[in-house]
């Protein structure tokens, strides 16, 4: 079995250190690329009801979370622990930019219900830093698989994505299929996030040397 010891030193090939300016440059694209998919989907949920409303949200949860995950390491291709470390820091810096422009456009514009908000007495700030780390999470994460995928080859960073969101879509399918979570966009979020987790072993496994 491929400790995580193996797979530091397996996708390790380079040391790379980007200039500030590049990281904080694309934490702000990470942060306006979620902005944009928020607003769409919340623009697209005031239209729609029922089961196409689900289907619709679903297909945007997984497409928005593969996007959160990997665009990080599109951005900066990571190859070894820093670099990984780097892309990391790049999903953080999205989740604030992202923050700002929640806090300063979308709230004011009533985009959409705050029921997080009312759950925390009116303050938002009980769980956006919990926002901050689970993005932190998904970035590091999809660095690790795109890390380790790349170790024989140039991987590309779009079907990398793919076969994340694949195995997110069949872990959905499983668990509401035996009814464990019910068909819903927040079920396959979960799927997602199991996928993402188990994908790093399986890249390991699959790109042993």
């Amino acid at each position: 079995m491929t400790s995580v010891a193996d797979m530091i030193s397996a996708a390790e090939t380079s040391s790379a250190h980007p200039d500030w300016r590049v990281i904080v440059r694309a934490g702000v694209q990470v942060g306006v690329v979620t902005a944009v998919g928020v607003a769409v989907f919340a623009l697209l949920s005031r239209g729609m009801a029922g089961m196409s409303e689900t289907l619709v949200q679903s297909i945007m949860v997984l497409t928005g979370a593969a996007v959160f995950s990997y665009f990080p390491s599109m951005l900066l291709r990571p190859r070894d622990a820093d670099s990984i470390a780097w892309v990391t820091l790049i999903g953080l810096l999205g989740a604030l930019v992202f923050t700002i422009i929640d806090t300063v456009i979308f709230r004011p514009m009533n985009l959409y219900h705050w029921t997080w908000d009312a759950i925390g007495g009116g303050s938002g700030f009980w769980y956006i830093p919990v926002w901050w780390m689970g993005s932190a999470f998904l970035a590091w994460l999809g660095a690790w698989v795109v890390a380790i995928s790349s170790r024989e080859a140039d991987g590309q960073v779009p079907a990398i994505a793919g076969q994340t969101v694949g195995i997110g879509v069949v872990l959905g399918a499983i668990l509401m299929a035996t009814g464990l979570v019910p068909f819903h966009s927040a079920g396959f979020a979960l799927a997602f996030t199991i996928g993402l987790v188990l994908h790093v072993p399986l890249a390991g496994v699959m790109h042993r040397g």
